[in-house]
């Protein structure tokens, strides 16, 4: 596809709120990037902001949160404001619940006077979006709500719930190829994967679109990410999968952590070590001085790149990265290591990252990626 139809596609669909949650397992993120409590500064894509407040948890002692999107970075600031502000069950409310009736009135109560005012303006436009649930809204929200109708469609609530009750991996390998797979994938689903538009409001990038076209295809991908996510990873405690299918969480104990109330103290506390920045990553790289940043949550920024912008970006990583430093990113395909003109700056740690990957409880990617720097190397190829 023509370059200029990508750029027309991104300003289409990615403005406004895209994504309502974060799709990243934090369980692989705490276990791959190793944050040091109080020592180590974090950049992170912002996304929706669950995964930089999971990493918060941490105790970092800074976390730079980056999106080129304005409107997450809106929503990041209201939970931080909600973090600052709210006692853990009003919090809980407005982000962990499909829905509130009070979920406005919290918002004017303790919240709109403490935002900055662009976020301000933002959600004071759009506080249906809190009324409906933050939730369930934003462009992926939406798709996913379109899919939920279509689950229960074709498989009904029953067999989605004799799923999630399932006790074994084996039980779940039979509920999905028996009861799950013959439904799921008849009538218009495998259609969907080749009209662009829906894909688009899912939050697929069209240069990700491209890169999983050409790799294979972007039903096979489809059906490859849903037959490992309900065959290989155990899901009674899968808060994704929960959330994906019914549009909620099962309960308060299955949630990512930022909601969880025993970490709510340690957010209350560490709430004024994140920074948010609203730009493209390259470009807040390029302002950054050498050796600044300790560890890099990139979630899949890498798949939305032209090769030649990616290449230049993982420079950028580099240059800024600290002695040692670590950085994961994912890929929704297979492989995407650095490129070659890197291998010996950085050091890939391909055993963790299949180990880790194994027990990834998101199913959106195919490859996930765990490097860390080698700075002696680095000054030596300066």
């Amino acid at each position: 596809m023509r370059p200029s139809l990508n750029r027309l596609i991104e300003r289409v669909y990615f403005r406004g709120l895209v994504f309502n949650q974060s799709w990243e397992d934090p369980r692989l993120d705490r276990q791959a990037l190793r944050i040091r409590p109080d020592a180590d500064t974090v950049l992170s894509i912002t996304s929706g902001g669950c995964s930089c407040l999971n990493l918060l948890c941490l105790r970092p002692r800074r976390l730079i949160c980056l999106d080129a999107n304005p409107a997450q970075t809106y929503l990041l600031q209201l939970k931080l404001a909600g973090i600052t502000h709210l006692d853990h069950a009003d919090f809980f409310a407005l982000f962990g619940t499909s829905g509130n009736p009070g979920a406005v009135m919290i918002y004017r109560r303790a919240l709109q006077e403490r935002l900055p005012a662009d976020a301000r303006r933002y959600w004071d436009r759009n506080t249906r979006l809190l009324a409906r649930g933050v939730l369930t809204q934003g462009k992926l929200g939406l798709f996913l709500k379109w899919f939920r109708r279509y689950l229960r469609w074709q498989v009904g609530e029953q067999g989605l719930r004799q799923l999630l009750e399932a006790g074994s991996l084996d039980e779940q390998c039979h509920i999905y190829y028996d009861e799950i797979h013959p439904r799921l994938w008849r009538g218009p689903l495998p259609k969907m994967f080749t009209f662009r538009p829906v894909l688009a409001c899912a939050g697929m990038h069209p240069n990700q679109y491209e890169l999983i076209r050409d790799r294979g295809g972007l039903e096979r991908y489809a059906r490859d990410r849903v037959e490992y996510l309900l065959t290989q990873v155990p899901i009674r405690d899968n808060y994704f999968v929960a959330q994906a299918a019914f549009g909620d969480y099962l309960d308060a104990s299955q949630v990512p952590p930022y909601l969880l109330e025993r970490n709510f103290a340690t957010l209350k506390e560490m709430a004024g070590r994140v920074v948010t920045v609203t730009a493209r990553l390259g470009d807040h790289l390029r302002t950054l001085s050498d050796a600044t940043i300790d560890r890099f949550n990139l979630m899949d920024i890498f798949d939305w790149m032209d090769r030649d912008t990616f290449r230049a970006t993982v420079g950028e990583v580099i240059r800024v990265g600290s002695h040692n430093a670590r950085f994961i990113y994912r890929s929704t395909v297979g492989s995407l290591p650095v490129s070659d003109e890197y291998r010996d700056l950085v050091v890939s740690e391909d055993d963790l990252a299949r180990e880790l990957f194994a027990q990834d409880r998101s199913g959106t990617y195919s490859s996930f990626y765990v490097y860390q720097m080698n700075k002696s190397r680095v000054a030596a190829a300066n």
